[in-house]
C-alpha cells in the first residue's frame, strides 16, 4: 500500500462526522421524552418549492460536488440538505416520524426500528436501476432504502511497539496487563461490547440476557488496564506511541496510518461488529419521483466516488473504485477482501428487550 500522504487529504471531515454519532441505546418507553426535539425544526425543514426535497444528513457527509450536479443534471428538482446531530436511536425515529424530512441518513438500527415502526417508505426499485452497482451484500443487510457506507471496528496496534502480531480480540485482552494504562476501548456500548460479543464467540447483535452480562464482565475485567474509552479520535495516541492497542473504527486507522506509518490494522479472526447505513425514504414523501431521481444518482459510480472522497469512508460501490482516490481504493482497511467482509456483523435494531439490556451492562460498565 502506497502510505505517502495524499495532498488533498482532509481527515477533519471524516472525524467530526463520527464525533457527531452517539449510538447509545434508548428504551423504546423513553421516546416520548424526546418529542421535544423537533420543535425547533417543525416548518422550518419542509419543502417549500414544487420539485424539492428536504434531506436530513450528517454535516459534510455529502459528496462536495453532488447537490450542485444534481441540480445541473435536473433543473427545477432541488435536494435541500438540513444538518442536525443526533444523540439516539429514538431522536431518529422522531425526525422519520416528523414529517420535516422526505429522505434520512440512518444506520440499520435506526432504519430497523423505522420499519418496524411502519414509518418508511416501500421504494419502488425499478426507479432506482443503480441499486444494481451496490454490493448484494450491503443490499441485503440494508433492505430499506440505499445503503451508503459502513465502518467495522477492528483493532489497531504498533508492532514496533507490541512486539508480537496481534490477529485477534483474545491477543488484545492477553496483552492488556502488559501494555497497561496504554489500550484504548471505544466509548459506545454497540460498538464495545459488541466487539467484546465477538471476542466470546458470540453475536454482537445478541438479546441473551447472559452472554451480555458475560460480555459486560470481560469488559469490567480489563478496564482496569484501558487508557480510556474514548468515542472520538480513539486511536490518536497511536500516531506518538502513548497509545500501543486501540479498539477502534477503520476509517479513524486509515486516517491515521497516513500520519503514522508504523500503525497497523487487524480485522480480528473472531469477527467484527459494524455499522451499515444509508438514505432512508419517510412515509408519503412529498415528491416521490424526486426522491427517486436523487437516490439514483447517488449510486451514479462518479457521483458516489465525489461522496467518498469527500468523506474518506469505506465504500459500498465497487465501480466506482476507478473514481475514487487511490489511498482509498487500495487500502486493505477501507477496502477488505470478501473474506474479511464475511467477518462483518452489522448493527441490527434489537428491540427493547436487547436495547434496555445493552443499556443496562453498558452503565454497569461505566460505574465500576
Amino acid at each position: 500500500m502506497d502510505i505517502t500522504p495524499d495532498p488533498e487529504f482532509t481527515p477533519q471531515i471524516a472525524l467530526s462526522r463520527r464525533a457527531l454519532i452517539r449510538r447509545a441505546a434508548i428504551a423504546a418507553a423513553a421516546l416520548p421524552a424526546g418529542a421535544a426535539l423537533l420543535e425547533g425544526f417543525a416548518g422550518t425543514a419542509a419543502a417549500d418549492e414544487t420539485g424539492q426535497i428536504v434531506l436530513n444528513n450528517y454535516p459534510g457527509w455529502i459528496g462536495k460536488n453532488e447537490l450542485a450536479a444534481f441540480a445541473k443534471k435536473y433543473p427545477g428538482d432541488k435536494v435541500k440538505m438540513v444538518t442536525n446531530a443526533t444523540s439516539s436511536v429514538a431522536e431518529v425515529i422522531l425526525q422519520f416520524k416528523s414529517g420535516n424530512f422526505d429522505v434520512l441518513l440512518s444506520d440499520t438500527t435506526d432504519s430497523g426500528q423505522a420499519a418496524a415502526a411502519g414509518l418508511l417508505e416501500k421504494l419502488d426499485w425499478s426507479k432506482i436501476p443503480n441499486i444494481k452497482n451496490v454490493s448484494a451484500n450491503f443490499r441485503k443487510a440494508y433492505p430499506w432504502g440505499i445503503p451508503t457506507d459502513y465502518g467495522k471496528v477492528g483493532i489497531a496496534y504498533r508492532p514496533d511497539i507490541v512486539g508480537e502480531k496481534i490477529t485477534s480480540w483474545h491477543d488484545v485482552w492477553r496483552l492488556a496487563p502488559k501494555f497497561d494504562g496504554r489500550v484504548v476501548f471505544i466509548n459506545l456500548e454497540r460498538d464495545c461490547l459488541g466487539s467484546t460479543l465477538k471476542y466470546l464467540g458470540y453475536s454482537s447483535n445478541t438479546s441473551d440476557a447472559k452472554q451480555i452480562d458475560e460480555a459486560k464482565k470481560a469488559v469490567q475485567k480489563i478496564k482496569p488496564h484501558l487508557q480510556a474509552f474514548l468515542n472520538t479520535n480513539v486511536g490518536q495516541g497511536l500516531v506518538n506511541g502513548s497509545t500501543a492497542i486501540a479498539m477502534d473504527w477503520d476509517y479513524d486507522v486509515a486516517l491515521l496510518k497516513q500520519k503514522q506509518p508504523k500503525i497497523e490494522w487487524v480485522a480480528p479472526k473472531e469477527g467484527m461488529h459494524a455499522y451499515l447505513e444509508g438514505f432512508s425514504v419517510a412515509k408519503d414523501p412529498d415528491n416521490i419521483e424526486v426522491v427517486e431521481k436523487f437516490l439514483n444518482f447517488a449510486l451514479d459510480p462518479v457521483q458516489y466516488a465525489d461522496f467518498v472522497n469527500t468523506t474518506g469512508t469505506a465504500y459500498v460501490v465497487p465501480s466506482a473504485s476507478s473514481h475514487v482516490k487511490k489511498y482509498i481504493s487500495t487500502s486493505p482497511i477501507l477496502k477488505p477482501t470478501p473474506a474479511v467482509l464475511k467477518r462483518v456483523e452489522f448493527d441490527h435494531y434489537l428491540g427493547a428487550k436487547g436495547t434496555q439490556l445493552f443499556d443496562a451492562a453498558w452503565q454497569e460498565v461505566k460505574a465500576s
